[in-house]
């Protein structure tokens, strides 16, 4: 029986009014509501304590062991976790991510209506050593396992921290590198997007492949996925190109790239991103190569608004060459683009996210950004296997990464025993009236998925 937790029903009023009152009775001699609590936020807008100190407040105090504890929790053992986030991060768009992420953890604390839930918030500071000092925070306060950090540097001095103490981390870093060993990665890797949009246009029999993608880090992850998920498909990547992230200079690259458009284009053209490796595609036949059937652009926004009509301009005829993407297409604005029509890409199911989308500008009057899901995904799972009656074993390999997955805020996923993630992405098609879903997420990971 699967161990999925849905995110249903919407009980956001009545959570949202318990946490006024926790926080009336924090500043009251009265004793609190009973209900799941936040201990010592720390929020962008109030000035944080430095790491590894954590603020009086008269609704909680210290167990014997030194581990926070509210006075209406007292006897009931508290199911403590530990939320690290850069809320006095230098960089303004991640202090208004950490912020989103810390009402969508609120939001799944109360979601959950475990009495003895209790999130304890630390400021990592986006760096590694406020990272660290937060982590040692939150042991010390009596976390049973930490969620978070956001960025791949903090996740690797964080998990220095934690495997010492024993306890699992649930980050929201991306870099496949700093999973593993009790860290599991709960985001949205490029790899398993590429992978999705590679395996539908297979299936729809399309074999012979095209990449144009950013000079950069991701760019180059992106690729590697590709080729990977190509070859394993019997498929052949015909040619690739880079471009530094300037309109002005994607000219060149889409230029060459067009050259491989025909049916049959000469294997002397071939000169990609490093004109000194060898041939990426065997499949020549007497000097010639078969072109693309369809081209992976990993690119959003102006850019890809820029990048995309230039293959229409070198002559590309692109209702015979599909044009692929990831999640980063997932945007209203890109159906106004005519060279984008027909468009395929792999993101979540826009049915599952727009709820949760919904329940969270009602409750925090705007939209959230994309990463706060990932908030409150983490923050339900820990409430949901907090509920089992033994502290030893709940928050364990076998719980969190159980085979049959979770179903949250963006859809299916599970959390693998090397610390990567699977997904359940649809498939989406950009048209002139809006981007639909041609081939939905799957529900569940059945053999084979």
């Amino acid at each position: 029986m699967s161990s999925a937790f849905a995110i249903t029903g919407s009980r956001i009023a009545r959570s949202l009014a318990t946490f006024l009152i926790l926080a009336a009775a924090a500043c009251s001699s009265a004793p609190p509501a009973r209900g799941p609590a936040i201990a010592t936020p720390q929020r962008p807008d109030v000035e944080a304590p430095a790491p590894g100190e954590t603020p009086a407040e008269e609704a909680t105090h210290y167990d014997p062991r030194g581990f926070v504890e509210p006075f209406h929790m007292t006897g009931d053992e508290p199911v403590r976790v530990g939320l690290l986030l850069p809320f006095t991060a230098p960089n303004e768009a991640a202090r208004r991510i950490a912020a989103a992420m810390f009402d969508a953890a609120q939001l799944a604390a109360f979601d959950a209506g475990d009495r003895r839930f209790l999130i304890l918030p630390k400021d990592t500071r986006g760096d590694a050593e406020g990272a660290a000092a937060a982590a040692r925070s939150a042991l010390a306060d009596g976390a049973e396992i930490l969620l978070g950090p956001l960025f791949s540097e903090e996740v690797r001095a964080v998990a220095d921290v934690a495997r010492a103490a024993e306890t699992p981390v649930i980050a929201f870093s991306s870099d496949l590198a700093v999973g593993g060993d009790g860290v599991y990665l709960l985001s949205f890797p490029p790899e398993i997007e590429v992978a999705r949009v590679t395996d539908y246009a297979v299936l729809q029999g399309l074999t012979r492949f095209g990449l144009i993608a950013p000079a950069t880090e991701y760019g180059e992850r992106v690729s590697a996925a590709f080729a990977e998920e190509i070859y394993v498909r019997g498929g052949v990547l015909v040619h690739e190109e880079r471009y530094e992230q300037d309109p002005d200079k994607m000219l060149a690259p889409a230029r060459r790239l067009a050259q491989y458009a025909g049916e049959l284009v000469p294997a002397e053209l071939r000169h990609g991103y490093d004109p000194n490796a060898a041939p990426q595609n065997p499949a020549a036949d007497e000097g010639y190569v078969r072109g693309y059937q369809a081209v992976l652009m990993p690119e959003q926004g102006t850019l890809l608004r820029a990048l995309a009509p230039l293959l229409p301009y070198f002559n590309v005829d692109i209702t015979q060459v599909k044009l692929l993407g990831l999640s980063g297409w997932n945007n209203a604005r890109l159906t106004r683009e005519p060279a984008l029509r027909g468009g395929w890409f792999a993101a979540p199911d826009p049915t599952v996210t727009a709820a949760f989308d919904q329940r969270f500008e009602a409750a925090f009057g705007q939209k959230p950004p994309r990463l706060a899901s990932l908030a409150y995904d983490a923050t339900l799972l820990a409430a949901r296997l907090g509920q089992a009656p033994r502290r030893r074993g709940r928050f364990d390999a076998a719980a969190l990464a159980d085979p049959n997955g979770y179903f949250g805020a963006d859809g299916l996923f599970r959390l693998n025993p090397d610390g990567s993630i699977d997904r359940g992405l649809a498939i989406l098609e950009i048209q002139p009236g809006g981007i639909r879903v041609i081939d939905p997420a799957p529900r569940s990971f059945a053999v084979g998925f």
